[in-house]
């Protein structure tokens, strides 16, 4: 059991060594872009008054973090780029996979890393950021900008997830077809922007996570089994 725990450890260290500063570029550029909606947000409030805004996100449905509309997904596209791209190029995989742990609880591990950093990353950026506006702003409009970047957030995990799909086949026939099924599934998360469009759709875009979760496995499949 404590081998085990050691080989969990080490593997998720490897993981943190090879995304770490992705991890840092990522937070700091969610920083200065929520910083600068709060700056501009700050300015409007000096130039028209807080009433006036109240007056517009309500009556126009401006949803104020649409401008970071795709900031989750290329977070997810980068992390799983950085975690998986060492493991093809270098020819690290079959390395990697001989480790005395089961091949599915490798990859568990490291798409539950990938994962977890995905969340904290979020949970940083959105919840400081939201929290600052519901000081300002009545409740009713930060859960519905809360409801809008939600789907953003989901999709921000179901692309990595599909980067982990892609990267790790074998053969770049079956990327370019996984690239594609990915690009239609990615644009499922992003076709609405008004506040709360996707309720009805949320145990759809979760379970999707679910069978997501699974593909690189399929990856992982075909690559012992030696295709090239």
């Amino acid at each position: 059991m404590n081998k085990k725990k050691n080989m969990n450890k080490a593997l998720l260290f490897k993981e943190w060594i090879k995304t770490r500063w992705v991890l840092f570029l990522l937070l700091t550029v969610f920083m200065l872009a929520m910083g600068y909606i709060a700056l501009r947000l700050n300015s409007a409030v000096r130039n028209v008054g807080m009433a006036h805004l109240w007056e517009v996100f309500i009556i126009k449905n401006v949803v104020l973090l649409n401008q970071l509309k795709y900031f989750p997904l290329l977070a997810g596209i980068a992390i799983g780029l950085a975690q998986y791209i060492p493991e093809i190029v270098k020819k690290r995989l079959k390395l990697t996979l001989h480790l005395p742990l089961s091949e599915n609880r490798i990859l568990f591990v490291m798409l539950g890393y990938g994962l977890s950093t995905l969340f904290i990353l979020f949970l940083i950026s959105y919840l400081l950021f939201l929290s600052g506006l519901s000081f300002h702003f009545p409740e009713e409009i930060v859960w519905a900008w809360i409801g809008t970047v939600l789907p953003q957030i989901l999709g921000g995990f179901a692309a990595y997830l599909l980067t982990a799909w892609i990267v790790l086949e074998p053969t770049w026939e079956r990327r370019l077809e996984n690239t594609v099924i990915g690009l239609l599934l990615l644009s499922l998360f992003l076709i609405e922007e008004s506040s709360w469009a996707y309720l009805y759709l949320f145990p759809f875009l979760t379970g999707s996570l679910v069978i997501l979760f699974f593909l690189p496995r399929i990856s992982i499949g075909r690559f012992k089994t030696g295709l090239q």
